[in-house]
């Protein structure tokens, strides 16, 4: 039987995956930082391992003995691109570096994101094989966290999978969609185009990681480390692409609402973005909506094809995505959210 470790297990997406391997009676064992916070995952059955991604010693002891590592934890706010590079790139290295040290060392799938491609051009979903090009910081972290770890794809089995936007049960980003229709039945919307962006469900994508852990490809390093080659890389995405405005109004139709999609200038995104990423610096404390940020928003797209994922793992989405943002929105309910 499998033995498993997940980084970032107290996230968004990796208390959802520790939950879905667990299912599967798969011995798991958590990085974490704080027991307390990770309290959840152990009554779920789950071994706890106390440390971080800036502790080699507690990474190396993590990943003892074990087959698979999901590495999730990273940074996805910062006050400076130092601090992303520092926990997503560096912080990746390290991971791989206590994978390769190990006597059989673990297969490595790290969830990287969309952003580390950089945004689709219009009517042209993103591939693998396509030249990277990030548009933020967050992104340029990501793609050189999987350079990182590419570097060492000689010694560790390694995949990366480059996520969109992902939403369900625990997500505070897409929470913010739901609780502005709620309030105000309106979703605003950057420029006035209808740009195409691709999602996942989160129970979708913990599927993918188990079928990439299990039998997809694996990265290839080349003489520069780079991860440029589509090799070991794969998208995923939902059963269609929508529009982002569609996001509003698949949340309205969740929660009963009808919702008004409004269009707004980007410089009004360009001026909230800089206002809320001046508080932040004021504060000292990173926000999610600061100019990084909108640099992804006002992109021409962000579509991805996940046809390499679907013919060569029989990756498929279970459920529409009405379905979806149904028992997203329940699960918000009933945990109070909304």
């Amino acid at each position: 039987m499998p033995r498993m470790l997940v980084t970032g297990a107290t996230g968004f997406v990796g208390s959802n995956l520790v939950a879905h391997l667990l299912k599967q009676d798969w011995p798991v064992r958590c990085l974490i930082r704080d027991k307390l916070r990770a309290a959840p995952l152990q009554q779920l059955g789950a071994e706890l391992s106390l440390g971080s991604l800036e502790d080699q010693e507690s990474l190396d002891r993590a990943t003892a003995e074990t087959d698979v590592v999901f590495h999730l934890a990273g940074r996805i706010r910062a006050l400076s691109s130092q601090e992303f590079i520092k926990d997503n790139a560096e912080g990746t290295r390290r991971v791989a570096e206590a994978c390769a040290a190990q006597n059989n060392p673990p297969v490595m799938v790290l969830v990287s994101s969309m952003a580390a491609g950089g945004p689709s051009r219009p009517g042209t979903p993103r591939r693998e094989s396509d030249t990277d090009q990030p548009v933020s910081d967050y992104g340029r972290s990501k793609l050189a966290a999987e350079r990182a770890a590419t570097a060492l794809s000689n010694e560790v089995p390694i995949s990366i999978i480059r996520p969109p936007i992902i939403f369900g049960p625990g997500d505070r980003s897409s929470l913010t969609i739901f609780r502005g229709v709620k309030s105000l039945r309106l979703h605003a919307v950057p420029g006035f185009r209808k740009f195409p962006v691709s999602i996942v469900y989160v129970a979708d994508l913990c599927e993918a990681l188990v079928r990439i852990a299990e039998g997809g490809e694996r990265a290839v390093a080349t003489k520069n480390g780079s991860s440029d080659s589509s090799t070991g890389k794969y998208y995923i995405a939902a059963e269609r692409t929508i529009k982002y405005g569609e996001l509003g109004s698949l949340a309205g139709q969740a929660l009963g609402y009808s919702t008004l999609v409004l269009p707004l200038p980007k410089a009004f995104f360009w001026l909230a973005g800089g206002s809320i990423e001046i508080l932040g610096q004021i504060r000292r404390r990173p926000t999610v909506l600061g100019i990084d940020k909108i640099r992804e928003a006002v992109a021409t797209g962000w579509e991805c094809s996940d046809e390499k994922l679907r013919q060569g793992l029989g990756y498929q989405p279970t459920l529409p995505l009405e379905q979806r943002f149904a028992e997203t929105a329940a699960w918000y309910r009933q945990h109070g959210w909304l």
